[in-house]
């Protein structure tokens, strides 16, 4: 059977940080998630669909876009709408849960992904990716999600706090190594059976406590790829996140 990749945006109105992110129009006249589909859609990906559950989004979303779907408002996670979607395009056996709200996605970063998925053994159901940190003051912040892996680059946890903790670092005078931390990537290549199980499995105690999806996965013993990338996004989830953003696009 020949791989075939969807991906699909998940997209939801509600946002605590910055009300109605979805529908600021930027500078460059596009919204956030028609600059991140359009990452997408240059991809090695097959079809690229913006999943919602609010029609407003699907009506800007129209206006440059027949792949858009309105989904359940139900749904706990982004790949509970994601697997929603996947529900229904059945010939995609390869599926991608990009965030919506990083518009400046990178291209290869994406097509690496895929490119290692589709040649995975049958031991690894999930792909994802991560990249060094910048600064330490970054690492410190509790949105950014950092990641320890084993040698063979297979996850071992994700977590907000500073992990792995190193107990002869002063935290607070930033003594810390900025080589030792990797801070994870909100992009996730699944394969399609797997991400239909394993949104029917209970959230865990680790995905719960530490609002992280991915934990599920790891707390029930399967195994993610992570993939090092030089790319790091910028995640708009704040005011000043869509002030950088437009520093850069007017560049």
């Amino acid at each position: 059977m020949k791989n075939k990749v969807l991906i699909v945006l998940p997209c939801r109105l509600w946002s605590t940080r910055l009300p109605e992110k979805h529908l600021i129009e930027l500078s460059n006249w596009k919204t956030i998630f028609e600059m991140t589909y359009e990452a997408c859609i240059k991809s090695k990906a097959d079809k690229v669909i913006i999943a919602t559950d609010d029609k407003l989004i699907v009506d800007r979303a129209k206006k440059f876009t027949t792949d858009v779907e309105l989904t359940s408002d139900k749904h706990k996670t982004w790949s509970d709408r994601v697997a929603e979607v996947s529900e229904r395009y059945k010939e995609y056996n390869i599926v991608l849960n990009i965030q919506w709200d990083e518009p400046l996605v990178d291209l290869k970063t994406i097509n690496e992904i895929i490119d290692w998925i589709k040649n995975s053994d049958e031991n690894t159901v999930m792909c994802t990716a991560q990249t060094m940190f910048k600064s330490l003051e970054e690492v410190r912040k509790p949105h950014n999600v950092k990641v320890i892996s084993d040698k063979n680059g297979k996850a071992l946890y994700f977590s907000r706090s500073i992990i792995p903790f190193d107990r002869t670092a002063n935290i607070e005078e930033y003594s810390l190594k900025l080589k030792d931390y990797r801070k994870h990537l909100w992009l996730y290549a699944y394969k399609r059976d797997f991400l239909l199980e394993y949104v029917k499995m209970e959230q865990t105690f680790a995905e719960k406590m530490e609002s992280l999806e991915q934990l599920r996965i790891l707390e029930n013993w399967y195994k993610i790829k992570l993939i090092e990338t030089n790319f790091d996004s910028i995640w708009i989830d704040t005011k000043e996140d869509l002030e950088k953003l437009e520093l850069i696009i007017k560049k």
